[in-house]
């Protein structure tokens, strides 16, 4: 019953969650490194006992007490392969066994390197999937920087608890065997050091249970810092135009100084408890040796033999204790991984349209049509109720109305970003579900308001659209967009590096290349969403002329503001409020 009791309690544990990941994910590389450690603690057992050999042969008596025995049993090995043990034999066994154990130590080091970072490039693999695969909602209720954190400094924290752990088992395992050849030699003085030992753990627990905490806190400062950093970076041309630099450090500093102060604050309580443990060592092995010399009167091989091991044992005892406290201390991060990765997956998009090769083909070639359609954000502030609007194959819509009528959730809507709560929308007489979603985003092509583009070249920004397209493919999508001739006259044309978002390019470049990506693709339907609204009427005039020229070879959605925008378009929806107020044609 109470074994039952404390085994539910463990599994109910932040540790155990760790430990159980962490063997799933890679059982077999685990194995091998828990194997080399057994096989490590034999051979350093190999060499305790070649000490016995060794101090008889510079003159130290050791047939007396236990450890005459050990010595007979060693004896009895050399005379069962006919080795008379001389010093010279006994010393290059002994530097052969250290040299095996050196080999292991270097194999071991390398295996548990490689299972941290198999294990860290696994658990981001994983959160990283799982965030892409989640649905919009959930995506852009939540910070960016949340994510960028806990994909790289918070896995990278889990790691080193990786490391920490298995450091901790090899030190375990080595204790094991030490303990075991000092019980042999005087079983009343090594209970007692383990006993201190124990004492000296549970002392310590406090300073334990300190380092789980310091570790949330540093878990949630550096998810400040990662905050701030891309807020403020990110806003470094508004921060430069009002002359809000210093301010701008002034506040960077302080977070920087906080995460700095959680980290010293977490390293003095691993600093606290090493202080703690080497005095009381040193004090504890003090207090042995005048108990082993004074009192108990031992014979001098096993009294040396002895102080050698609890010499050995001390710092392992520490280390253990050591590692422990930095395993608890990254608990936390673990925790948020755990936390982000529950919810991501809980928000997962139907894995019906995460299949790669859905079934469901859908084909548009009448209408895209939305019947009865509500869509909600909050379930008490539905954003339009009862939508219908239709629109039809190879036409121009365009959809107007105030910022906030419900504009970009339709076009959110027909991309499958969300899902209606209520009514349906139909592409001809096909229901628009997670059966067919992939196949109906494969003929969707989107430009937004803000274009993103990558820190990369002109021509890989445009293929990420469409990766098997070729340089006459792209130059072609680069002329229907009207971008050929700026980009020509670029020093290095479609290999020039845009730089960050694009920063090297003006807002109208930016967005021409924006709509030639989207034209790579061969798109059946083309979502502007408000695409001239931050560029100037020059640019703006050469988009549309672009968008003319694919007039009726395209269905368009035209999501603007501007009447100059929208006055060739084949049909106009007006919204406002979330209701369709009128429809020209």
């Amino acid at each position: 019953m109470f074994k039952d009791f404390f085994s539910s309690r463990f599994k109910e544990t932040m540790q155990w969650k760790y430990i159980n990941t962490f063997f799933k994910m890679m059982p077999q590389k685990v194995l091998t490194a828990i194997i080399l450690m057994v096989v490590i603690s034999f051979t350093e057992g190999i060499g305790l006992v070649l000490l016995i050999p060794l101090l008889q042969l510079v003159g130290i008596d050791v047939q007396q007490g236990s450890i005459g025995q050990i010595s007979a049993y060693v004896n009895s090995i050399f005379a069962a392969f006919n080795i008379q043990p001389t010093l010279v034999i006994v010393l290059g066994i002994y530097v052969l066994v250290i040299s095996v154990t050196a080999i292991l130590y270097r194999w071991e080091t390398i295996i548990s390197l490689e299972v941290q970072t198999d294990f860290i490039s696994k658990l981001r693999k994983k959160l990283y999937s799982s965030i892409t695969n989640s649905n919009w909602l959930f995506f852009s209720s939540n910070r960016s920087s949340d994510f960028s954190h806990l994909l790289t400094d918070e896995i990278d924290r889990v790691g080193v608890g990786i490391s920490q752990l298995l450091l901790m088992v090899a030190d375990i395992m080595v204790t094991v065997v030490y303990v075991i050849f000092a019980l042999e030699l005087s079983g009343i003085i090594t209970g007692l050091v383990f006993l201190v030992g124990a004492f000296l753990i549970i002392l310590l627990n406090k300073k334990t249970e300190s380092a789980h905490l310091i570790g949330q806190e540093i878990s949630d400062a550096t998810k400040k810092l990662y905050a701030s950093t891309l807020q403020h970076l990110d806003g470094m041309k508004t921060i430069k135009s009002y002359g809000m630099q210093k301010r701008n450090y002034h506040d960077f500093s302080k977070i920087a100084d906080e995460v700095a102060d959680k980290q010293v604050k977490s390293i003095t309580v691993f600093a606290d408890t090493k202080l703690i443990f080497d005095i009381a060592s040193a004090i504890v092995l003090c207090v042995i040796i005048v108990i082993l010399v004074q009192i108990l009167a031992i014979p001098a091989a096993v009294l040396l033999i002895l102080l050698y091991l609890f010499a050995r044992l001390t710092p392992k005892f520490s280390n253990i204790q050591h590692n422990y406290q930095y395993f608890i201390n990254t608990m936390p991060s673990f925790a948020n991984y755990l936390q982000i990765l529950k919810k991501s997956e809980a928000a997962a998009e139907s894995k019906q349209d995460q299949m790669e090769n859905q079934s469901n083909e859908i084909e548009f070639t009448r209408s895209i049509k939305f019947e009865n359609v509500s869509f909600s954000y909050d379930s008490n502030k539905p954003v339009f109720k009862d939508l219908n609007l239709q629109i039809p194959s190879g036409k121009t819509v365009a959809l107007v109305g105030p910022s906030g009528a419900g504009k970009s959730t339709i076009a959110d809507l027909l991309i499958g970003l969300v899902v209606p709560t209520e009514g349906n929308i139909y592409i001809d007489s096909t229901v628009l579900d997670a059966s067919n979603i992939l196949q109906w985003r494969d003929q969707i092509s989107y430009v937004a308001q803000d274009t993103f583009l990558f820190n990369d070249s002109i021509k890989e920004n445009l293929l990420l659209s469409n990766p098997t397209a070729s340089e006459e493919e792209i130059w072609g999508a680069l002329k229907a967009a009207a971008a050929d001739k700026f980009v020509a006259r670029l020093e290095d044309d479609i290999d020039t590096v845009v730089g960050d978002r694009g920063v090297r390019l003006s807002g109208g470049e930016r967005q021409r290349l924006s709509l030639a990506r989207a034209l790579l693709r061969n798109p059946s339907v083309l979502i502007l969403d408000e695409a001239t609204s931050n560029v100037d009427v020059e640019n703006e005039k050469k988009i549309l002329e672009a968008i003319e020229k694919l007039h009726g070879d395209v269905t368009i959605l035209l999501i603007a503001h501007r009447l100059s925008t929208i006055k060739n378009a084949d049909v106009i929806y007006s919204i406002e409020k979330g209701k369709l107020l009128d429809l020209d044609v």
